[in-house]
Protein backbone atom coordinates (compact mmCIF):
# COMPACT_ATOMS: atom_id res chain seq x y z
CA UNK A 1 0.00 0.00 0.00
CA UNK A 2 2.57 1.98 0.68
CA UNK A 3 4.71 1.44 -2.63
CA UNK A 4 1.34 2.34 -4.63
CA UNK A 5 0.85 5.58 -2.53
CA UNK A 6 4.61 6.86 -3.36
CA UNK A 7 3.73 6.10 -6.86
CA UNK A 8 0.72 8.13 -6.63
CA UNK A 9 2.75 11.32 -5.12
CA UNK A 10 5.33 10.95 -7.86
CA UNK A 11 3.01 10.51 -11.12
CA UNK A 12 1.21 13.27 -9.44
CA UNK A 13 4.35 15.67 -8.83
CA UNK A 14 5.40 14.59 -12.53
CA UNK A 15 2.11 15.86 -13.98
CA UNK A 16 1.89 19.36 -11.95
CA UNK A 17 5.04 19.78 -13.47
CA UNK A 18 5.65 22.84 -15.83
CA UNK A 19 5.15 22.06 -19.79
CA UNK A 20 8.90 23.10 -20.55
CA UNK A 21 10.33 20.32 -18.95
CA UNK A 22 9.37 17.64 -21.55
CA UNK A 23 7.47 20.00 -24.24
CA UNK A 24 9.34 23.08 -25.15
CA UNK A 25 13.09 22.77 -25.86
CA UNK A 26 14.77 25.98 -25.83
CA UNK A 27 12.65 26.69 -22.48
CA UNK A 28 14.22 26.37 -19.06
CA UNK A 29 13.52 28.14 -15.51
CA UNK A 30 15.40 30.53 -16.27
CA UNK A 31 15.77 31.31 -19.88
CA UNK A 32 14.03 31.04 -23.06
CA UNK A 33 16.67 30.23 -25.44
CA UNK A 34 16.14 31.75 -29.59
CA UNK A 35 18.04 30.78 -32.46
CA UNK A 36 18.75 33.58 -34.93
CA UNK A 37 21.18 33.31 -38.35
CA UNK A 38 21.84 36.62 -40.06
CA UNK A 39 24.82 37.56 -42.25
CA UNK A 40 27.54 38.94 -40.72
CA UNK A 41 30.49 38.38 -43.43
CA UNK A 42 28.49 38.75 -46.44
CA UNK A 43 26.51 41.28 -49.36
CA UNK A 44 24.25 42.32 -46.51
CA UNK A 45 26.14 42.48 -43.90
CA UNK A 46 26.47 46.18 -43.62
CA UNK A 47 22.43 46.48 -42.79
CA UNK A 48 22.56 43.60 -40.80
CA UNK A 49 25.06 44.70 -38.30
CA UNK A 50 22.57 48.13 -38.15
CA UNK A 51 19.79 45.85 -37.17
CA UNK A 52 21.50 43.66 -34.92
CA UNK A 53 22.63 46.22 -32.64
CA UNK A 54 18.83 48.18 -32.09
CA UNK A 55 17.72 44.30 -31.89
CA UNK A 56 20.26 43.57 -29.04
CA UNK A 57 19.60 46.53 -27.09
CA UNK A 58 15.60 46.28 -26.92
CA UNK A 59 16.42 42.67 -25.89
CA UNK A 60 18.71 43.67 -23.47
CA UNK A 61 16.58 46.49 -21.88
CA UNK A 62 13.90 44.06 -21.28
CA UNK A 63 16.37 41.27 -19.81
CA UNK A 64 17.39 43.89 -17.42
CA UNK A 65 13.45 44.52 -16.60
CA UNK A 66 13.04 40.56 -15.73
CA UNK A 67 13.08 39.00 -19.04
CA UNK A 68 9.55 36.99 -20.56
CA UNK A 69 7.53 36.25 -17.59
CA UNK A 70 10.65 35.61 -15.13
CA UNK A 71 13.18 34.46 -18.16
CA UNK A 72 15.78 35.78 -19.64
CA UNK A 73 16.26 35.81 -23.29
CA UNK A 74 19.45 34.37 -24.78
CA UNK A 75 19.97 34.22 -28.54
CA UNK A 76 22.06 31.90 -30.08
CA UNK A 77 23.46 34.10 -33.29
CA UNK A 78 25.23 32.37 -36.47
CA UNK A 79 26.46 33.53 -39.12
CA UNK A 80 25.32 32.76 -42.56
CA UNK A 81 27.48 34.91 -45.20
CA UNK A 82 24.04 35.57 -46.93
CA UNK A 83 24.68 31.35 -48.48
CA UNK A 84 22.07 29.58 -48.27
CA UNK A 85 23.70 26.41 -47.92
CA UNK A 86 25.30 27.74 -44.76
CA UNK A 87 22.05 28.45 -43.14
CA UNK A 88 20.74 25.45 -43.70
CA UNK A 89 23.54 23.88 -42.02
CA UNK A 90 23.10 26.95 -39.41
CA UNK A 91 19.42 26.43 -38.67
CA UNK A 92 19.73 22.30 -38.43
CA UNK A 93 22.39 22.89 -35.75
CA UNK A 94 20.64 25.26 -33.94
CA UNK A 95 17.73 23.38 -33.83
CA UNK A 96 18.54 19.97 -32.86
CA UNK A 97 22.33 20.70 -31.12
CA UNK A 98 21.75 23.90 -29.35
CA UNK A 99 17.87 22.93 -28.80
CA UNK A 100 16.51 26.80 -29.14
CA UNK A 101 12.90 27.49 -28.87
CA UNK A 102 12.00 29.11 -32.32
CA UNK A 103 14.09 30.95 -34.74
CA UNK A 104 14.18 34.57 -35.70
CA UNK A 105 14.98 37.07 -38.15
CA UNK A 106 16.60 35.03 -40.82
CA UNK A 107 17.99 36.86 -43.46
CA UNK A 108 18.30 36.77 -47.11
CA UNK A 109 15.43 35.57 -49.67
CA UNK A 110 17.28 32.74 -50.43
CA UNK A 111 18.36 31.80 -46.52
CA UNK A 112 14.41 31.79 -45.50
CA UNK A 113 13.56 29.38 -48.81
CA UNK A 114 16.31 26.85 -47.54
CA UNK A 115 15.18 26.89 -43.88
CA UNK A 116 11.29 27.38 -43.79
CA UNK A 117 10.67 23.64 -44.98
CA UNK A 118 13.21 22.53 -42.34
CA UNK A 119 11.61 24.67 -39.65
CA UNK A 120 7.88 23.36 -40.95
CA UNK A 121 8.62 19.80 -40.40
CA UNK A 122 10.08 20.47 -37.10
CA UNK A 123 6.98 22.85 -36.26
CA UNK A 124 9.56 25.39 -34.90
CA UNK A 125 8.33 28.58 -35.62
CA UNK A 126 10.31 31.85 -37.34
CA UNK A 127 9.06 34.53 -36.55
CA UNK A 128 10.23 37.74 -38.48
CA UNK A 129 12.46 37.85 -41.28
CA UNK A 130 14.82 40.35 -43.25
CA UNK A 131 13.79 39.06 -46.62
CA UNK A 132 10.11 41.11 -48.39
CA UNK A 133 10.01 37.91 -50.91
CA UNK A 134 6.57 37.43 -52.70
CA UNK A 135 6.92 33.71 -52.14
CA UNK A 136 6.56 34.49 -48.28
CA UNK A 137 3.98 36.56 -48.96
CA UNK A 138 1.65 35.07 -51.48
CA UNK A 139 0.77 32.36 -49.16
CA UNK A 140 0.53 31.63 -45.56
CA UNK A 141 3.54 29.59 -44.27
CA UNK A 142 2.72 27.61 -41.20
CA UNK A 143 5.66 28.47 -39.19
CA UNK A 144 6.42 32.45 -40.53
CA UNK A 145 5.27 35.32 -39.23
CA UNK A 146 6.45 38.11 -41.39
CA UNK A 147 6.55 41.59 -39.32
CA UNK A 148 7.08 44.27 -42.11
CA UNK A 149 5.44 44.76 -45.85
CA UNK A 150 6.94 42.18 -48.71
CA UNK A 151 9.14 43.76 -51.56
CA UNK A 152 5.62 43.20 -54.00
CA UNK A 153 4.38 46.09 -51.35
CA UNK A 154 7.48 48.13 -52.17
CA UNK A 155 7.22 47.69 -55.86
CA UNK A 156 4.00 48.01 -56.17
CA UNK A 157 4.28 51.58 -54.68
CA UNK A 158 7.05 52.89 -56.73
CA UNK A 159 5.18 51.59 -59.94
CA UNK A 160 2.52 53.50 -58.92
CA UNK A 161 4.90 56.26 -57.83
CA UNK A 162 5.75 56.21 -61.23
CA UNK A 163 2.79 56.18 -63.19
CA UNK A 164 1.35 59.07 -60.87
CA UNK A 165 4.66 61.52 -61.64
CA UNK A 166 4.14 60.92 -65.46
CA UNK A 167 7.50 58.33 -66.04
CA UNK A 168 6.30 55.78 -69.05
CA UNK A 169 10.11 53.93 -69.29
CA UNK A 170 12.08 52.36 -67.02
CA UNK A 171 15.23 49.86 -66.95
CA UNK A 172 15.22 47.58 -63.93
CA UNK A 173 18.97 46.18 -62.77
CA UNK A 174 18.66 43.18 -60.49
CA UNK A 175 20.73 41.32 -58.80
CA UNK A 176 20.93 37.19 -60.11
CA UNK A 177 20.38 35.24 -56.82
CA UNK A 178 16.82 34.59 -55.20
CA UNK A 179 15.93 37.96 -53.54
CA UNK A 180 16.42 39.44 -57.25
CA UNK A 181 14.81 36.57 -59.43
CA UNK A 182 11.84 36.76 -57.50
CA UNK A 183 11.55 40.86 -57.46
CA UNK A 184 12.46 41.00 -60.43
CA UNK A 185 9.09 39.15 -61.46
CA UNK A 186 7.12 41.20 -59.64
CA UNK A 187 8.36 44.28 -61.02
CA UNK A 188 7.76 43.50 -64.50
CA UNK A 189 3.87 42.41 -63.69
CA UNK A 190 3.69 45.75 -61.65
CA UNK A 191 5.10 47.72 -64.59
CA UNK A 192 2.61 46.32 -66.99
CA UNK A 193 -0.38 46.86 -64.51
CA UNK A 194 0.98 50.47 -64.49
CA UNK A 195 1.02 50.46 -68.07
CA UNK A 196 4.84 51.37 -68.02
CA UNK A 197 7.65 50.02 -70.70
CA UNK A 198 10.43 48.07 -69.36
CA UNK A 199 13.14 48.95 -72.03
CA UNK A 200 15.54 46.75 -70.69
CA UNK A 201 16.80 44.24 -68.29
CA UNK A 202 20.25 43.37 -66.53
CA UNK A 203 21.56 41.01 -64.38
CA UNK A 204 24.55 40.96 -62.24
CA UNK A 205 26.47 38.97 -59.87
CA UNK A 206 26.65 38.84 -56.16
CA UNK A 207 29.76 39.71 -55.72
CA UNK A 208 29.40 42.51 -58.41
CA UNK A 209 32.38 41.78 -60.31
CA UNK A 210 30.41 41.88 -63.72
CA UNK A 211 28.60 45.15 -62.92
CA UNK A 212 29.97 47.95 -65.47
CA UNK A 213 29.43 45.17 -67.99
CA UNK A 214 26.14 44.43 -67.27
CA UNK A 215 24.79 47.68 -67.23
CA UNK A 216 25.99 49.55 -70.20
CA UNK A 217 23.23 47.83 -72.67
CA UNK A 218 20.81 49.76 -70.29
CA UNK A 219 22.85 52.83 -70.28
CA UNK A 220 22.15 53.14 -73.52
CA UNK A 221 18.11 53.07 -74.02
CA UNK A 222 18.25 56.34 -71.67
CA UNK A 223 15.19 55.20 -69.75
CA UNK A 224 14.63 58.03 -67.45
CA UNK A 225 13.96 55.50 -64.45
CA UNK A 226 15.68 52.99 -63.01
CA UNK A 227 14.79 50.48 -60.73
CA UNK A 228 17.35 48.86 -58.31
CA UNK A 229 16.62 45.32 -57.33
CA UNK A 230 19.98 44.94 -55.25
CA UNK A 231 20.97 44.17 -52.22
CA UNK A 232 22.81 46.85 -49.56
CA UNK A 233 26.51 45.10 -50.35
CA UNK A 234 26.58 46.26 -53.79
CA UNK A 235 24.35 48.82 -54.43
CA UNK A 236 26.50 51.47 -54.24
CA UNK A 237 28.59 50.15 -57.16
CA UNK A 238 25.69 49.82 -59.05
CA UNK A 239 24.34 53.31 -58.54
CA UNK A 240 28.01 54.35 -58.97
CA UNK A 241 28.52 52.80 -62.04
CA UNK A 242 25.14 53.63 -64.28
CA UNK A 243 25.91 56.92 -63.76
CA UNK A 244 29.38 57.31 -64.56
CA UNK A 245 28.14 55.61 -68.02
CA UNK A 246 24.98 57.65 -68.08
CA UNK A 247 25.34 61.28 -70.42
CA UNK A 248 22.13 62.17 -68.37
CA UNK A 249 21.59 60.97 -65.02
CA UNK A 250 18.52 58.50 -64.58
CA UNK A 251 16.04 58.54 -61.49
CA UNK A 252 16.96 56.14 -59.00
CA UNK A 253 14.31 53.97 -57.04
CA UNK A 254 15.47 51.65 -54.60
CA UNK A 255 13.93 49.28 -52.10
CA UNK A 256 14.38 49.48 -48.34
CA UNK A 257 17.08 47.08 -48.12
CA UNK A 258 19.88 48.58 -49.83
CA UNK A 259 19.72 50.27 -46.52
CA UNK A 260 20.04 54.28 -47.54
CA UNK A 261 22.82 55.23 -44.76
CA UNK A 262 25.15 52.65 -46.16
CA UNK A 263 24.65 54.06 -49.53
CA UNK A 264 25.48 57.63 -48.35
CA UNK A 265 28.23 56.47 -46.50
CA UNK A 266 29.81 54.61 -49.88
CA UNK A 267 28.68 57.44 -52.01
CA UNK A 268 28.49 60.34 -49.77
CA UNK A 269 26.63 63.42 -52.32
CA UNK A 270 26.38 61.11 -55.30
CA UNK A 271 23.77 59.28 -53.39
CA UNK A 272 21.60 62.34 -52.98
CA UNK A 273 18.04 62.06 -54.86
CA UNK A 274 17.68 58.44 -55.01
CA UNK A 275 14.45 57.18 -53.97
CA UNK A 276 14.26 54.56 -51.54
CA UNK A 277 10.48 52.93 -50.20
CA UNK A 278 10.87 51.79 -46.18
CA UNK A 279 8.92 49.46 -45.02
CA UNK A 280 9.43 51.13 -41.18
CA UNK A 281 8.51 54.66 -40.02
CA UNK A 282 10.57 57.60 -40.05
CA UNK A 283 13.90 56.62 -38.25
CA UNK A 284 14.06 60.34 -36.91
CA UNK A 285 11.02 61.34 -35.81
CA UNK A 286 10.53 61.42 -31.94
CA UNK A 287 6.82 61.68 -32.03
CA UNK A 288 6.51 58.06 -32.42
CA UNK A 289 6.47 56.35 -29.41
CA UNK A 290 8.43 53.28 -30.72
CA UNK A 291 10.77 55.59 -33.04
CA UNK A 292 12.13 57.48 -29.33
CA UNK A 293 11.92 54.60 -27.81
CA UNK A 294 14.36 53.19 -30.54
CA UNK A 295 16.95 56.06 -30.30
CA UNK A 296 17.15 56.19 -26.69
CA UNK A 297 18.08 52.23 -26.55
CA UNK A 298 20.80 52.81 -29.25
CA UNK A 299 22.14 55.99 -27.96
CA UNK A 300 22.32 54.42 -24.65
CA UNK A 301 24.72 51.44 -26.55
CA UNK A 302 26.88 54.57 -27.74
CA UNK A 303 25.29 54.27 -31.02
CA UNK A 304 24.59 57.88 -32.60
CA UNK A 305 23.33 57.60 -36.26
CA UNK A 306 19.58 56.45 -36.35
CA UNK A 307 18.49 54.16 -39.75
CA UNK A 308 15.59 52.40 -41.03
CA UNK A 309 17.47 49.33 -40.55
CA UNK A 310 18.01 49.62 -37.07
CA UNK A 311 13.85 50.63 -36.74
CA UNK A 312 13.59 47.24 -38.23
CA UNK A 313 16.04 45.58 -36.16
CA UNK A 314 13.77 47.06 -32.94
CA UNK A 315 10.85 46.08 -34.39
CA UNK A 316 11.95 42.67 -34.70
CA UNK A 317 12.60 42.33 -30.97
CA UNK A 318 9.78 44.01 -30.33
CA UNK A 319 7.47 41.88 -32.18
CA UNK A 320 9.29 38.83 -30.78
CA UNK A 321 9.05 39.55 -26.91
CA UNK A 322 5.39 40.54 -27.21
CA UNK A 323 4.61 36.68 -29.21
CA UNK A 324 6.71 35.31 -26.25
CA UNK A 325 4.84 37.15 -23.39
CA UNK A 326 1.65 35.84 -25.15
CA UNK A 327 2.46 32.05 -25.60
CA UNK A 328 1.55 32.01 -21.68
CA UNK A 329 4.05 31.48 -18.90
CA UNK A 330 5.43 27.50 -19.99
CA UNK A 331 5.21 28.61 -23.31
CA UNK A 332 5.54 25.77 -26.08
CA UNK A 333 6.00 26.10 -29.65
CA UNK A 334 2.58 25.67 -30.36
CA UNK A 335 1.67 28.49 -27.82
CA UNK A 336 3.76 30.25 -29.71
CA UNK A 337 1.85 29.98 -33.16
CA UNK A 338 -1.46 30.30 -31.70
CA UNK A 339 -0.11 34.06 -29.59
CA UNK A 340 1.03 35.13 -33.33
CA UNK A 341 -2.14 34.03 -34.89
CA UNK A 342 -4.71 35.75 -32.10
CA UNK A 343 -2.25 38.89 -32.39
CA UNK A 344 -4.94 41.85 -33.70
CA UNK A 345 -3.74 45.46 -34.21
CA UNK A 346 -1.35 44.90 -31.77
CA UNK A 347 0.01 48.50 -30.77
CA UNK A 348 4.48 48.15 -31.01
CA UNK A 349 3.89 52.13 -30.06
CA UNK A 350 2.54 53.69 -33.43
CA UNK A 351 3.23 50.43 -35.54
CA UNK A 352 0.65 48.18 -35.44
CA UNK A 353 0.98 44.14 -35.95
CA UNK A 354 -1.94 42.15 -37.25
CA UNK A 355 -2.19 38.41 -37.79
CA UNK A 356 -4.44 35.74 -38.19
CA UNK A 357 -4.58 31.81 -38.98
CA UNK A 358 -5.13 32.84 -42.41
CA UNK A 359 -2.82 35.76 -42.87
CA UNK A 360 0.88 35.62 -41.21
CA UNK A 361 1.31 38.90 -43.00
CA UNK A 362 1.90 41.65 -39.83
CA UNK A 363 1.85 44.62 -42.03
CA UNK A 364 1.99 46.52 -45.16
CA UNK A 365 2.67 49.85 -44.47
CA UNK A 366 5.48 51.29 -47.15
CA UNK A 367 6.53 54.80 -47.60
CA UNK A 368 8.85 56.55 -49.89
CA UNK A 369 11.36 58.60 -49.32
CA UNK A 370 14.59 59.85 -51.02
CA UNK A 371 18.06 60.61 -49.93
CA UNK A 372 18.68 64.70 -49.35
CA UNK A 373 21.60 66.66 -48.74
CA UNK A 374 23.80 65.29 -46.35
CA UNK A 375 22.48 61.68 -46.64
CA UNK A 376 19.50 63.24 -44.68
CA UNK A 377 16.25 60.96 -45.64
CA UNK A 378 13.13 63.04 -46.85
CA UNK A 379 9.86 62.60 -46.87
Amino acid sequence: MKLIRTLFIAASVAAAAPAWCESAPGVTAGEIVIGHDVDISGAIAVRMKTLNQAADAYIERVNQAGGVNGRQIRVVRTDSGNKPDRTAANVKKLVETDGIFAMWAISGTGNVAIALPYLEAHKVPLVGSTSGADPFYDKTHAMLFNTKAGYGDEIRRITAHMKDTFITRLAIVYLDNGFGREALKTAQASAKENNLEVVGVAAFKEDGSDIAQAVKPLVAKNAPAVLLLTLAGPAPKVVEEYARQATLRPQFFALSIVASDSLYKALGEKARGVIVTQTVPFPWDRAIPLVRDYQDAVKAKGVNDFSPAGVEGYILAKALVEGLQAAGKNPTRESLVQAFEKMRDKDLGGVKLNFSPTSHNGSRFVEITMIGREGRLVR
